[in-house]
């Protein structure tokens, strides 16, 4: 019984401190603000310019649509894109750190199983896979034991940022936002508040829980050196690297993809819909994922009758 109770208060403190989205760890802790000089005194290198940008034009109205990697040990840095912000009517973004109830009660609610653990959920095969990221991101098996498959996905993925010291204050998203906010620039999500995108993933059916799981043990297990090969291609205009993972997402976690990327992707349709009648243009930054593929962002754009133009 005693150690029953020590798992749970261990399970508990886990949750009240981990962060709640792949890319809101860094910003919670305040290193969001830095500028890219900044990071070139710690002696991070800056992204080369070029970065994938497009524009979506209709209804009268334009919006400028670009994608951004997960962390790198680049600072993301475009000079073009940072110099269309400040003429913007917004920054739109996947995640913020607007919050309605307690971290603790969001993840006891949707994030935690205590009447099955996490391990009878998985294969053999994956249970193996899911050790050996837990081990390259330095958390204890243990501690994981009674999160659903999708937080564990989230907690040993941003431990594992941490462990390769992969800093996600310098993508796309982290380094505009606080520029955004600077300029009295409005900042939209497509999860208006923390609680929505753990409700999101919470209502997850069990084959969409487990193969997001899968997925992000793919990413880990893939290695630093073979995804910085993907997003460095990207950076130059290559979306091949991009295309082969959502391809693979598409064949190895289907039930996975048609949430997160056919779900997704086509409920951007409405609302950039909705920024085309602006007066002024709008920033949208999503993850390069949701860029490539056959069912991107982009296309569904295009198949809405939206004219895209890649800058």
């Amino acid at each position: 019984m005693t150690d029953v109770l020590e798992k749970k208060k261990t399970l508990e403190q886990s949750a009240s401190t981990v962060c709640l989205s792949r890319r809101q760890m860094m910003r919670s802790l305040g290193l969001a603000a830095f500028a890219a000089s900044s990071w070139s005194k710690l002696g991070w290198a800056v992204a080369p310019l070029n970065w994938p940008l497009w524009t979506v034009e209709g209804h009268g109205g334009k919006i400028f649509f670009t994608g951004e990697t997960p962390a790198r040990r680049i600072v993301w840095k475009d000079a073009r894109i940072e110099s269309l912000l400040p003429n913007c009517s917004a920054l739109w973004t996947e995640t913020n750190l607007n919050r309605h109830q307690d971290v603790q009660v969001l993840i006891k609610q949707y994030g935690v199983d205590e009447s099955k653990p996490l391990l009878s959920k998985l294969t053999e095969r994956d249970q193996g896979r899911l050790a050996e990221a837990a081990k390259l991101a330095q958390v204890p098996l243990d501690s994981l034991v009674q999160y659903r498959p999708w937080f564990a996905a989230f907690t040993v993925e941003q431990a594992y940022y941490a462990a390769m010291n992969l800093p996600e204050a310098g993508t796309a998203e982290k380094v505009l936002m606080p520029m955004a906010k600077n300029d009295g620039i409005a900042i939209s999500s497509e999860f208006p508040a923390i609680d929505d995108l753990v409700a999101f993933m919470g209502g997850s059916s069990t084959a969409e829980d487990v193969q997001y799981l899968q997925y992000t043990l793919d990413h880990i297990l893939d290695g630093a050196e073979k995804n910085e090969d993907i997003y460095s291609r990207w950076a130059r205009g290559d979306m091949s690297g991009a295309e082969r993972m959502v391809a693979r997402m598409k064949s190895s976690q289907p039930a996975m993809y048609d949430k997160h990327v056919i779900g997704r992707n086509g409920r951007w349709v409405p609302r950039i819909d909705e920024m085309l009648k602006s007066p002024k243009p709008a920033l949208v930054v999503v993850g390069l994922y949701h860029v490539a593929g056959p069912d991107s962002v982009l296309a569904r754009l295009r198949e809405h009758g939206l004219k895209v133009t890649a800058v």
